[in-house]
């Protein structure tokens, strides 16, 4: 639904038709699965436990658009600023922006009662089974998080140089 937003329905529930759905399993429709094995199948509904998701990272090209600039409805818009940060969760590593509230370090972040936080300009290694790897959306299960770092400035700045003449070239 246009008022609902991906990193919001993961943080709590849902509200279909008067009943709150989703606090522990994300609730999807029209699902196509990838196992590690290659196996591919596809699901009419499924139920993911959210405790055991690493990630969610959204393939279109974000949120959708609000009109006339005012927020959806129950999601009051919030100044948050990005700290570049390097996320290990095995078997992965996600590098990004990770977006904290203006006043909060990332400790604050970790530590305050949201399972899932945001991240953007997302690059994942190694490559997801679907063959994918860069992502403009991305949301971490921070209860899967085994260790995260943020990055300088000058090293953030370095490797999008260095993806960039990878992508031109």
């Amino acid at each position: 639904m246009p008022q609902q937003r991906l990193l919001d329905d993961l943080n709590t529930s849902l509200v279909a038709n008067l009943h709150h759905l989703g606090e522990e399993f994300m609730p999807l429709t029209e699902v196509r699965i990838l196992y590690p094995s290659g196996e591919k199948d596809i699901a009419l509904s499924s139920h993911v436990r959210k405790s055991s998701i690493l990630f969610v990272a959204e393939k279109s090209a974000g949120q959708p658009e609000r009109n006339g600039g005012r927020e959806a409805k129950g999601h009051p818009s919030r100044i948050k600023k990005p700290l570049g940060v390097k996320v290990h969760m095995s078997p992965y590593t996600i590098e990004g922006k990770m977006h904290v509230g203006s006043w909060q370090e990332l400790a604050q972040a970790l530590d305050g009662d949201k399972s899932f936080l945001p991240m953007t300009d997302v690059v994942i290694s190694p490559v997801l089974l679907s063959g994918e790897s860069t992502f403009s959306f991305v949301a971490v299960n921070k209860d899967q998080i085994v260790h995260i770092g943020e990055l300088s400035e000058a090293l953030q700045r370095l490797r999008q140089d260095a993806q960039r003449v990878l992508s031109a070239g």
